[in-house]
């Protein structure tokens, strides 16, 4: 690391690395959408059936349906990103310890979108192949050169980490495939940038959920004229009996639907503030301690931090896991710009793509 690049948190060495905590952390949340797709998909099928035959409205029976296939869909593309990888990498992880090597990112020269990593550990190199690996990792890899791994097995499975990034990198194995050209590092000093939005892996971090935000308020919105149409279909039936129970399901659709559009407004709304923020300054180290989560997985993330030198409660608003480890880690929060006391303003990671935003007490 240099001082162009910011202090970030690291895998611990010479213990397992599942008995790192965010090293396990990762690979639990990788196993998740296997647990809880397969029942959700199968409860939606049924429900869609009950509805039909109970002769519930066309309009209901069909939003049904599509949400049922979103999320089979889901499934389908979650298995085929790292279904395969996810036993021989739990094995790799609970008997060996990561260790540092260096890393050159290239492009597929053919063939499916994959990215090969040109990855040597001192004793051998190799050439490990991922799938789907986002631009912003792509970018964090070839930058900063270091990766951590665990691996090769048997059947040429590796299991990866980059300095900064807690999530494993999955689906990675042994290939002797020809690769192309290596990955041009478009920002090679992300500290040097006059405004935070002009760091190019946040920026494209935060212009993809500002997008889908704003394009996201389209799918609830039309499901739930569907749902209303139905409900007012069956209103002016005579709902005794059998539709008495359908009636309350296209309910309750209703009204989970009107919370999720309810919900997308305010994400829309945070990311346009995180979007603005960002324009307002370069990154400023502000030093952080924070509290220690009180769950797992925490919405909200508090703590004190040093402003104007004065001591002020901070509270990280949808911070992701990455960003609270390095946090916690260098006792360091990025933020847009000098904070101000009882300002909200945009933090994140320059050069690594985790950014939220930050509230300041007075």
């Amino acid at each position: 690391m240099t001082d162009r690049e910011p202090p970030v948190v690291e895998p611990p060495a010479g213990t397992p690395a599942l008995a790192d905590p965010a090293t396990a952390r990762a690979l639990r949340s990788m196993r998740v959408p296997f647990l809880v797709l397969p029942p959700v998909v199968l409860a939606l099928g049924v429900l869609a059936g009950w509805l039909s035959g109970a002769g519930a409205p066309p309009a209901v029976v069909t939003l049904v349906v599509i949400v049922a296939l979103a999320f089979a869909i889901a499934l389908v593309l979650t298995f085929v990103l790292h279904g395969l990888w996810l036993r021989p990498a739990g094995r790799m992880l609970a008997g060996s310890p990561w260790r540092p090597a260096s890393v050159a990112v290239h492009r597929a020269s053919k063939g499916l979108p994959r990215t090969p990593l040109v990855v040597s550990d001192g004793e051998r190199r190799f050439t490990a192949v991922v799938g789907a690996l986002p631009w912003a990792v792509q970018q964090v890899l070839a930058r900063t050169g270091r990766v951590w791994v665990v691996g090769p097995d048997e059947s040429g499975w590796v299991a990866l980490r980059s300095t900064g990034l807690l999530l494993p990198l999955g689906a990675a194995r042994v290939s002797a495939a020809e690769v192309g050209p290596r990955v041009v590092v478009e920002q090679p000093e992300p500290l040097r940038v006059r405004a935070a939005l002009e760091d190019l892996v946040v920026a494209r971090q935060v212009a993809v959920p500002r997008r889908r935000s704003r394009t996201g308020l389209v799918a609830p919105a039309l499901l739930l004229v569907f749902a209303l149409v139905g409900l007012v279909d069956l209103l002016g039936r005579d709902f005794a009996g059998e539709l008495l129970g359908v009636t309350a399901a296209v309910v309750a659709v209703v009204l989970a639907l009107a919370a999720l559009l309810v919900w997308r407004v305010r994400v829309a709304r945070r990311w346009s503030a995180v979007e603005k923020s960002l324009a307002a300054g370069a990154w400023t180290a502000v030093p952080v301690v924070l509290d220690p989560p009180a769950d797992q997985f925490p919405r909200t993330v508090t703590g004190t931090a040093e402003v104007g030198g004065r001591t002020v409660p901070v509270r990280l608003v949808a911070a992701s896991a990455g960003l609270r480890a390095n946090t916690a880690a260098t006792g360091t929060l990025w933020t847009a710009g000098a904070p101000a006391p009882g300002a909200a303003v945009a933090a994140g990671l320059p050069g690594y793509p985790y950014t939220t935003l930050a509230r300041f007490g007075g």
